[in-house]
């Protein structure tokens, strides 16, 4: 099915998500390519289907299926396409079989986490109710290729993989050589930054410490000589170097600002978590306790702050 010039089409799709629609990419190349697909909605999957065929194709000329990271809004109707090979990051397996230990392993972690920091336990309700939410939206299904950074993407010789951690560990960025344009996923955005999301570490692994994997990740970006950067969600970007440094200099703004309400004394994650966001902190607290720990990181990496244990609570204070 290789066309002679290859071409790049956007599909919106809508989400239930507060992030809004995302965006899904078919590749007419060598090998007919779909980047990302929605979540598993009735709408989603009709809107993505009459978008394949708006094309000229149908859902089962999909030879390939390449996924950015693990995401719901991005993997969710990835199953449906029965026809096509799944291509992503290793880590993508664990979520998308659903391996059993593996959740398990992952809701310890995270509950001992969220009590030692100061939640609560109508925080943690909150917290699992969103997370078994998610779940609804994306069906159980495996990846046929892993692919890794540096490889060449199957189907696409012309495209490269580079990993890009941070905003989720399964996290890849595809580069097209020739020209520098990329599809990007999450890892930059035109609107809003993406949130550096914790995750809990694999068997025998340390946490990884998502914010400053994600300050990683968008220097590494800066290097590619991108030309144009097609996105998860909005517009696409040009001027990727000059955004990246905004993203960067805001982030190192919003460390000061944590670090200026430490001045008034010790504090856990949550009490931190409530000055700096209020009720979003109450009613998406697993995104604001991201938010707030990697910026926590930060500081640390910066010896500018410790954290203290007491009585099964940690708080953290100016060094």
């Amino acid at each position: 099915m290789a066309v002679k010039t290859e071409k790049i089409h956007c599909l919106t799709i809508p989400t239930p998500f507060l992030v809004g629609p995302v965006n899904c990419y078919v590749i007419e190349g060598e090998t007919l390519t779909l980047v990302d697909t929605g979540p598993k909605t009735d709408e989603g999957w009709e809107l993505l289907k009459s978008g394949i065929e708006s094309i000229g194709y149908s859902v089962d000329d999909v030879e390939q299926v390449v996924l950015t990271h693990h995401h719901p809004d991005h993997v969710g109707l990835v199953a449906r396409f029965n026809k096509a090979k799944v291509i992503g990051h290793e880590l993508n397996q664990l979520w998308l079989s659903r391996d059993p230990d593996f959740f398990m392993q992952y809701a310890r972690f995270f509950k001992r986490l969220y009590l030692r920091h100061g939640l609560n336990t109508e925080q943690l309700k909150v917290i699992e109710r969103s997370s078994l939410g998610y779940l609804h939206f994306v069906d159980k299904t495996n990846v046929d290729v892993f692919v890794a950074h540096g490889d060449k993407l199957p189907g696409l010789s012309d495209w490269r993989v580079i990993e890009t951690p941070g905003h989720a560990q399964s996290h890849l960025l595809f580069l097209r050589e020739s020209d520098g344009v990329a599809i990007g996923g999450d890892v930059l955005l035109s609107k809003v930054s993406s949130n550096a999301l914790l995750e809990a570490p694999l068997e025998g692994q340390e946490r990884p410490r998502t914010l400053l994997q994600y300050r990683e990740s968008l220097e590494t970006i800066k290097n590619l000589q991108i030309s144009e950067l097609h996105t998860g969600h909005g517009p696409s970007i040009t001027d990727v170097t000059t955004l990246i440094d905004n993203r960067l200099t805001a982030q190192e703004d919003r460390a000061r600002v944590i670090y200026d309400h430490l001045k008034s004394g010790k504090m856990t994650v949550n009490e931190l978590g409530a000055k700096m966001f209020g009720r979003s902190h109450h009613k998406q607290p697993e995104l604001t306790f991201s938010e707030v720990f990697g910026h926590l990181d930060l500081l640390m990496d910066d010896d500018l702050i410790v954290e203290r244990h007491e009585n099964d609570l940690t708080y953290f204070e100016i060094k």
